[in-house]
């Protein structure tokens, strides 16, 4: 496994990011891509890493899309990885908001989703609530290697660990994964 996958993992299993701002208009609670990073500025630093976030603008057809991409490049190896997210810009801005107010929410939104991505944060309910409700949608990708990497990693049978969660067709659902990877979290010292 590359330095730089091992210290992302390292991030993914540690890092603690509350939903602590509350929209009073749709009533739930969220988390912003400056609560992402303030929580890893510190692992940053420990592990030597340097996180890079860039915005494109990217046309559709009559829709524009602001593509977010964070870069996490590991400064002992020289390694890098990368994800992107979208997030389309509203045909009709929103009353009250100017043209650079309306790209700025959609850079904001890309950013928090494409740090989300990277670092394994899970938008939806916690899995191991009584709240929640699998919608059998399946994991992302990273979650799947993020799994199989920390099952290696742990000498984790990954077939049992499977068949204990009740996971079907070799990939679980996402709300599986987040499951899963709350449990290697607890057993890591995490939470």
């Amino acid at each position: 496994m590359a330095k730089v996958d091992e210290k992302i993992m390292q991030i993914q299993t540690r890092i603690k990011v509350p939903k602590n701002h509350v929209n009073e208009f749709g009533n739930f609670k969220y988390r912003s891509a400056e609560d992402i990073m303030r929580a890893l500025k510190p692992m940053e630093k420990e592990l030597l890493l340097s996180v890079q976030i860039t915005d494109e603008v990217v046309a559709v057809g009559a829709n524009v899309y602001i593509r977010a991409t964070v870069t996490v490049y590991d400064l002992e190896s020289g390694e890098s990885r990368s994800t992107s997210a979208f997030a389309r810009e509203p045909a009709v801005p929103k009353a009250k908001m100017d043209e650079s107010q309306t790209t700025g929410s959609a850079s904001s939104y890309a950013r928090k989703y494409a740090l989300s991505g990277m670092f394994l944060l899970d938008d939806s309910i916690d899995p191991d609530s009584n709240r929640a409700i699998d919608s059998g949608e399946p994991c992302t990708d990273a979650q799947e290697k993020t799994i199989r990497d920390l099952a290696v990693k742990h000498n984790v049978n990954l077939e049992e660990l499977y068949k204990r969660q009740k996971v079907k067709n070799g990939r679980p659902t996402a709300m599986q994964a987040g499951k899963i990877l709350n449990m290697f979290k607890k057993q890591l010292g995490g939470e």
